[in-house]
């Protein structure tokens, strides 16, 4: 059995397990368990994505509202909406892909606006305290910011 397919295996039955226990303890107190399940999903799927880079990696599991606004202005505003510029046989040639430290950066530095503005279980930003929980739509706007100018410095300095 391969190690993928074993990591896979293992994980999903920690899950299954971790749920299970959870859901048990957790039922009367659902909203609660519901986004510490969620969390802890993302955290899993997170370390199963062995086929892309750590940094990919980490930003996955970091925030979606950061890793998504930079795929999409990494599509939208550099590839222009175009997929005819992806070249294809790139994606698993480590040193022909981008290193990807734009949107670690990006993602990074937006959480000084994001840790402020997130209403969570265990802690509330003074920002949320004031107008509500909007860390995924900061973590959005911010990344998105920060990732144009840093992926143009990686693209001169990498060029790719």
């Amino acid at each position: 059995m391969s190690d993928i397919v074993l990591c896979f295996v293992s994980l999903n039955l920690i899950a299954a397990q971790s749920i299970l226990s959870l859901s048990i303890v957790g039922q009367h107190k659902f909203y609660t368990t519901l986004s510490n399940i969620l969390g802890i999903g993302q955290v899993i799927c997170g370390f199963c994505d062995l086929a892309h880079s750590p940094i990919s990696r980490l930003i996955s599991c970091t925030s979606p509202g950061a890793w998504i606004a930079a795929l999409c202005v990494e599509h939208l505003y550099f590839r222009k909406g175009n997929f005819s510029l992806y070249n294809i046989e790139d994606w698993n040639v480590p040193w022909r892909l981008p290193l990807g430290a734009a949107a670690l950066g990006a993602s990074a530095l937006s959480f000084a606006l994001v840790i402020p503005s997130i209403n969570q279980v265990w802690y509330t930003g003074p920002i949320a305290r004031k107008i509500g929980d909007i860390g995924f739509e900061a973590a959005f706007v911010v990344t998105a910011l920060l990732y144009i100018p840093l992926r143009h410095l990686e693209k001169n300095w990498r060029g790719v």
